[in-house]
C-alpha cells in the first residue's frame, strides 16, 4: 500500500476515535441520539474530508518518494550535499544501502543506476522528511534532503540534522 494512502487511512482512524468518543460523551452527558445516517454524514464532511486535502496537498513529495523517477527532486527547502565515501567491500552500493536502511525507511533503490530514496517515519506531530541518494561513482555519493512541510522551522532544522546524520553515517 502506498505511504499516501496509508497516511491518509491513519488520519481518518484518528477522526474516527475523536469522533466516536465525542458521540459517546454526548450520548451520555445529554442523551443526545444522532441518526446513523446524520453520523455518517457528519464524519464524512468533519473526518475524511479534512485528511484527504492535507495529504492531498503534500502527495506530490510523497509520492515522489515511492516514484520510479530518477532525476533528484526539485522541491522547495531541499537541500544538497556531496559526501566522499570509502566502503569497505566490492559493493559500495549495497554498503551504502545497508547503512541507510539502518537509519531511515529505503522507500525506494535501483541497483543499476546506484539510486536510493529514503524517508523519516511520519508521526502525528511531524510529516517527516524525504530523501535522495545517489552514488555517483565508487567514493562520491550526492544527498538530497527535503521536507513534507517546506514552511515549518523545525522541519527545516531536520532537514540540516538530517544532512550531518547522514554524513556520519556514511563515514563512521
Amino acid at each position: 500500500m502506498r505511504f499516501t494512502i496509508r497516511l491518509f487511512l491513519y488520519w481518518v482512524s484518528i477522526f474516527l476515535i475523536f469522533y466516536i468518543g465525542i458521540q459517546v460523551v454526548v450520548y451520555f452527558l445529554w442523551g443526545m441520539r444522532v441518526e446513523a445516517w446524520q453520523g455518517v454524514l457528519v464524519f464524512l464532511i468533519v473526518g475524511v474530508i479534512p485528511p484527504a486535502l492535507i495529504t492531498a496537498f503534500f502527495s506530490k513529495r510523497l509520492d515522489y518518494m515511492e516514484s520510479e523517477k530518477l532525476e533528484p527532486p526539485s522541491f522547495s527547502g531541499q537541500k544538497k550535499a556531496v559526501f566522499q565515501f570509502k566502503g569497505r567491500s566490492d559493493s559500495p552500493f549495497d554498503e551504502v544501502m545497508q547503512r541507510i536502511d539502518r537509519q531511515w525507511i529505503i522507500s525506494y533503490s535501483d541497483r543499476k543506476n546506484r539510486i536510493l530514496k529514503f524517508r523519516t517515519d511520519a508521526r502525528m506531530t511531524s510529516w517527516g522528511l524525504g530523501g535522495y541518494l545517489k552514488m555517483e561513482d565508487e567514493e562520491t555519493v550526492t544527498v538530497i534532503v527535503y521536507p513534507i512541510r517546506p514552511r515549518s522551522k523545525r522541519d527545516r532544522l531536520f532537514v540540516n540534522q538530517t544532512l550531518r546524520l547522514v554524513h556520519s553515517v556514511l563515514n563512521p
